[in-house]
C-alpha cells in the first residue's frame, strides 16, 4: 500500500486546501468550438498593482496555487529571479479555467494584439489549439537553454514537436482513491470502480479526459492513442454503470466530502486532493491502478503581443534550473517537469508518490483531438454521466 506522506509534507499541505483542479473548465473543445464567447477587455488588474510588460520586468498569467504559497511578493522562485535577473516580475494568479480564459483573450490575440501579458499558461488541450492558430511565439533557445532539462516523456508532443512554443509548469496525477477497510483489502485494478459489489459506493469525476481515460485503460485502450470509437465505447461503459446505480456520484471536486466520511469508498481522484486529505485520513490510499493513470499538464507559452518575450524565456531558464525546481515544486505539490529536480528536494518529498511518483505503472495524458471529436465525446459524456 502508498504510505502517507511524511508529516513534515502534511502541514503544508493543510495550508493548501483549494484543489489545483477545481479551477478547471469542461474542457474539451478547442479554439472556435462551443466554449469560446465574446471577448473581455485585454487588460485586467494585477493582484500586485504594478502595470507589468515594460522593457524591464515581465508579467505572468497563471492558475492559483503554482507559485510557493500562491503569494507573489513572498515566492522564493519569483524573488530569486529577479534578484539573479533585474527582472521584476508582475505575476497573476488569475486564471480560473481555460475556457473563461479563451472568453477574454481569444479574438485579441487573433487580431495579433498584445494582452498584457508576456507568459501564460494552459493545460495542454487548449494549449495545442493556440500554438495551431498562431497566437504564441517560439520560445528562444538562445534565452532559455535550460529547456533541454524538459523530463523525456513531455519533451515531444505532437502538437508542440520539441517544445518549439511551450514548456509544462505543472504537472499532475488521476488514480483511486479508497479506504482498504471498507473494500476488503488492496485494489489494484481500475475497473473496481465498475465492480458490482462496490455499487453505490463509488465517485466518478466529471471531468471527461480523467473518466474517459481511466476507463479506456481498463479496457485496453491507450488513451494518448485512442481512437473516437474507443472513446465512445468507454463513454457507453460508465453510461451503462450510471444506470445499474453504480456511481453514488459524478462529481467534480466535492467527492472528497463524501470520501473523507466513508460514504464513497472508491473514488477516481486527483493526486493534490488525495495528499490533503491524508493528513486527517491516514487509513485512505492512493493508487495509479495497474493498467495505469491520468496524466495532466499546464503548459507555460509565450502570447503573441507580449512586449518583453526575452524576459519571460529568461525566467522559464530560471525555473528549469533544477535547483531551482526542486524547492518551487516540492513547494507546490506537483509532479516537476524538470529533469534531475528531485535531487534539490527533502528525503520526506523524494519518497512522495504525488511529487515524484514511481516510473511504474505507467501515466497517460489523454490524445488532444479535433475540436469535432472532442465536441462529439464531449457530448456523450454529459449525457452518459447525468444524474
Amino acid at each position: 500500500m502508498t504510505k502517507p506522506i511524511d508529516p513534515e509534507l502534511l502541514e503544508a499541505m493543510a495550508q493548501q486546501r483549494t484543489s489545483r483542479r477545481r479551477f478547471l473548465g469542461m474542457g474539451g473543445l478547442a479554439l472556435g468550438g462551443l466554449a469560446m464567447g465574446p471577448t473581455l477587455l485585454a487588460a485586467c488588474s494585477s493582484d500586485s498593482g504594478s502595470s507589468g510588460g515594460s522593457s524591464d520586468g515581465i508579467t505572468v498569467l497563471n492558475w492559483p496555487l503554482y507559485i510557493e504559497g500562491d503569494e507573489p511578493s513572498t515566492s522564493a522562485t519569483l524573488k530569486g529571479f529577479t534578484s539573479s535577473t533585474g527582472i521584476k516580475v508582475d505575476y497573476r494568479n488569475s486564471i480560473d479555467g481555460n475556457e473563461s480564459f479563451n472568453t477574454k483573450y481569444q479574438a485579441t490575440l487573433e487580431k495579433g494584439q498584445g494582452i498584457g501579458a508576456d507568459l501564460i499558461v494552459l493545460t495542454s488541450w487548449n494549449a495545442a489549439a493556440y500554438i495551431g492558430a498562431n497566437l504564441v511565439q517560439p520560445l528562444d533557445s538562445a534565452a532559455f537553454p535550460n529547456k533541454k532539462n524538459v523530463i523525456s516523456r513531455l519533451a515531444n508532443p505532437s502538437w508542440d514537436p520539441g517544445r518549439a512554443k511551450s514548456i509544462p509548469w505543472a504537472v499532475g496525477q488521476t488514480g483511486l482513491a479508497y479506504w482498504p477497510d471498507k473494500v476488503g483489502g488492496k485494489i489494484t485494478d481500475v475497473n473496481a470502480i465498475f465492480d458490482p459489489k462496490f455499487k453505490g459506493k463509488v465517485t466518478i469525476l466529471d471531468e471527461m479526459r480523467d473518466t474517459v481515460g481511466l476507463t479506456m485503460l481498463g479496457m485496453g485502450a491507450n488513451p494518448t492513442t485512442g481512437t473516437t470509437t474507443q472513446m465512445l465505447a468507454a463513454v457507453d461503459k460508465i453510461e451503462k454503470a450510471r444506470d445499474a446505480g453504480q456511481f453514488k456520484k459524478v462529481t467534480g471536486n466535492s467527492y472528497t466530502e463524501d470520501l473523507a466520511l466513508g460514504d464513497t469508498w472508491i473514488a477516481v481522484a486527483w493526486s493534490g486532493d488525495v495528499a490533503q486529505l491524508q493528513a486527517d485520513n491516514p487509513g485512505l490510499e492512493w493508487v495509479i491502478p495497474s493498467q495505469g493513470g491520468m496524466l495532466w499538464v499546464d503548459n507555460a507559452m509565450i502570447p503573441v503581443g507580449a512586449k518583453n518575450p526575452e524576459g519571460a524565456n529568461k525566467l522559464l531558464n530560471y525555473v528549469y534550473d533544477p535547483a531551482v525546481a526542486g524547492p518551487l515544486y516540492e513547494s507546490i505539490l506537483y509532479i516537476p517537469p524538470v529533469a534531475g529536480a528531485e535531487k534539490y528536494m527533502t528525503a520526506a518529498a523524494q519518497a512522495s508518490p504525488f511529487i515524484v511518483p514511481p516510473a511504474t505503472p505507467p501515466l497517460y495524458e489523454f490524445d488532444v483531438i479535433s475540436a469535432d471529436v472532442a465536441e462529439e465525446v464531449e457530448r456523450a459524456f454529459v449525457a452518459a454521466t447525468e444524474q
